[in-house]
């Protein structure tokens, strides 16, 4: 349960129109939002298309529910290449 860990991270790739996966992971995060205040937490994902809309509007969310963001998110377009898997090790040690 959320409420156990004082860090969490949470992976989600862009889909659609820019908006978190809409059939797990969306209801899943709805559900835990409002335990994150006071908890440091780092976002992850990828994308395929867009700017990375989908992430801004995630750390805003995560702001308004009081989570505490480790680092920015990590986005990467499509699969992760060498650039965004250092930064991943990076939001790792910084949420660590």
């Amino acid at each position: 349960m959320v409420a156990d860990y004082d860090a969490i991270a949470f992976g989600c790739p862009a889909m659609g129109a820019e908006v978190l996966e809409e059939m797990s992971f969306e209801p899943m995060f709805t559900s835990v939002e409002g335990l994150l205040s006071g908890k440091k937490i780092a976002l992850f994902g990828s994308y395929g298309w867009g700017d990375g809309q989908w992430m801004r509007d995630w750390e805003d969310r995560c702001n308004a529910a009081g989570a505490k963001l480790a680092c920015p998110g990590v986005m990467a377009n499509y699969a992760p290449g060498e650039d965004s898997l250092e930064e991943c090790k990076s939001l790792g040690a910084a949420l660590a």
